[in-house]
């Protein structure tokens, strides 16, 4: 289990090396301190500490992660052997920081101090050492670490994911989990058909219901419901129409649709897709949504609002030629932004 919490907590590690990238800054220009890089190389710093504290209760301590995996692969000894042995010299680096009253302390304290006195516990004794340094050189050791030891930290993430490791947070879920917006008094959670979206806050449709619902769509969610059910009926059929699609999708749209293929294939991969019973309109009122529901066994009314994610939006914008509301995308919700061709600079 350790080596897939270590993979699930590098995979969230990884989202902020992406958004903050190392600077290239040599050992001959440490005075010149780049402010985005320095706080790339803090973050780092903070997240990548758990690998490298040994204690009982760390379940990622990277040593112990590389005897695991010696375990789980022993045909891969060799390899982990050499991992580990980079580990121990990164910590155990000749490495003396001589501050401005004379004291000395090795690569591990001045991370110490970092860590615990700027960061976490404001650690007064560990603050006031740093008070006897630079920012400049405490950015090169922290930097010179950080860069060294993310590289073996990513190399054992790196393996683990070719030999098969799951991210224990990604999973299939039996019911959605969602977020209720509304008081958990106001209403029941009495979704029975459709287990899947048992955790929403509402209940199984009546046919009364639905009719009632349907005798109150105005002109133009009448229009919008009909081009939907044309539009997935159509995807559905072993020989699609292209021409029928192409009626139903916004003229400016079409070319970026191509032969439909990639639409067929969404909406065939979705599982017992539902489609929502309402329209939803943007507040400029130039755009609307319908929400496509996977995992639907039976109708259902939800009585309070929610924040939910895995649904599929059609996504419609009125064609003023026409004045009829085309589909514009499927998929995720997006805001649809024409331009006049008219406009456009030569």
């Amino acid at each position: 289990m350790n080596l897939e919490l270590f993979v699930t907590t590098v995979k969230e590690y990884n989202r902020f090396v992406k958004q903050l990238p190392l600077g290239d800054i040599s050992k001959s220009t440490i005075d010149l301190l780049n402010e985005t890089t320095y706080i790339a190389i803090q973050t780092r710093l903070m997240l990548l500490r758990k690998y490298a504290s040994k204690g009982e209760k760390n379940n990622v301590y990277l040593e112990n992660l590389i005897m695991e995996a010696k375990d789980r692969f022993p045909e891969k000894t060799t390899y982990l052997d050499k991992m580990r042995t980079r580990f121990f010299q990164i910590n155990e680096q000749s490495f003396e920081q001589i501050l401005s009253d004379g004291s000395k302390i090795n690569l591990y304290q001045s991370i110490e101090d970092v860590i615990y006195g700027l960061y976490l516990h404001a650690d007064k004794e560990k603050i006031l050492r740093l008070s006897f340094t630079k920012d400049s050189l405490r950015f090169f050791y922290t930097k010179k670490y950080v860069e060294e030891f993310e590289a073996v930290v990513l190399e054992m993430f790196d393996f683990l994911i070719e030999n098969n490791i799951q991210d224990i947070i990604e999973k299939n879920h039996a019911k959605a989990p969602v977020i209720h917006l509304g008081k958990s008094i106001e209403s029941n959670q009495d979704i029975k058909q459709s287990p899947f979206w048992g955790n929403l806050y509402g209940h199984d449709a009546t046919d009364d219901e639905i009719n009632l619902l349907s005798q109150e769509f105005s002109d133009e969610e009448i229009q919008i419901f009909m081009y939907v059910r044309l539009f997935l009926d159509e995807l559905t059929k072993e020989t699609i129409s292209v021409e029928a699609l192409k009626s139903v999708v916004f003229w400016s749209t079409i070319e970026q649709w191509g032969d439909f293929t990639e639409a067929v294939s969404l909406y065939k991969n979705i599982p017992n897709p539902g489609i929502s019973s309402k329209v939803r309109f943007n507040e400029k009122k130039d755009a609307a949504y319908v929400r496509i529901y996977p995992n639907v066994e039976g109708s259902f009314i939800i009585s309070s609002p929610h924040v939910i994610t895995g649904v599929y939006d059609i996504t419609f914008t009125k064609d003023s030629t026409v004045n009829m509301w085309k589909i514009f995308a499927f998929g995720s919700p997006i805001d649809p932004i024409i331009r006049d061709c008219s406009d456009e600079d030569e």
